[in-house]
């Protein structure tokens, strides 16, 4: 990997207050300073949603969607692939809405996020 996207990959993070660019296709995240997101354990009650992804373009832009993903409070975990546009998101239905999951990418990332039915 090179030097210039693993600090990119720390910046996305959330380790620095600054705006991170992804050194290859210029997509970013908005960081607002260091902050140390809690480790959800798995509720009982967890919900599965599938989260079509627009405008990546390089192998960082997945990592910078997951990792913007995880900051949602309520989301427990996800997983995006850049070769199919998508995103699993685990997470628990009494504190976010599908919706707001894909509202929260896009606002925090630019890409554009639909919902997937099932």
């Amino acid at each position: 990997m090179l030097p210039s996207v693993k600090a990119g990959l720390l910046l996305a993070a959330g380790l620095s207050g600054t705006a991170l660019l992804c050194p290859l296709c210029g997509g970013g995240i908005q960081t607002a300073g260091a902050q140390n997101a809690p480790v959800a354990a798995q509720a009982p009650d967890t919900a599965t949603v599938r989260l079509h992804i627009s405008r990546m373009t390089c192998g960082s832009c997945p990592t910078t969607a997951r990792l913007a993903l995880k900051k949602l409070p309520g989301v427990y975990g996800a997983t995006v692939t850049l070769h199919d546009s998508l995103g699993v998101v685990r997470y628990d239905p009494r504190q976010v809405t599908p919706d707001q999951i894909a509202a929260h990418l896009t606002r925090l990332t630019g890409f554009g996020a639909t919902v997937q039915a099932r």
